[in-house]
């Protein structure tokens, strides 16, 4: 279980025509997976990042506090390929 003060990652996936996917995930792991899985989904050419979020504890709404990103992954045609690959 994880509590309010770990730390999360944050995955977010978009394609040219507005298409996308996000969502937040305690594991880095499961980020990636689920990163990968949405980009073979879109367009070729989409875009992704994984970026590490904490809760922001002193915000009136529920929120996150942005940290830096950890992995940027392109989609050529129809596989996911990550930089310098």
């Amino acid at each position: 279980m994880f509590g309010d003060s770990d730390g999360f990652y944050e995955w977010t996936a978009s394609d040219a025509f507005g298409r996308g996917a996000c969502g937040v995930t305690g594991k880095h792991e499961r980020a990636v997976a689920l990163l990968k899985q949405s980009l073979g989904s879109l367009a070729p050419g989409a875009t992704g990042v994984v970026r590490v979020v904490r809760l922001d504890r002193l915000a009136r709404q529920p929120s996150y506090v942005y940290g830096p990103t950890v992995l940027r992954l392109r989609c050529a045609k129809q596989t996911v390929i990550a930089p310098g690959e």
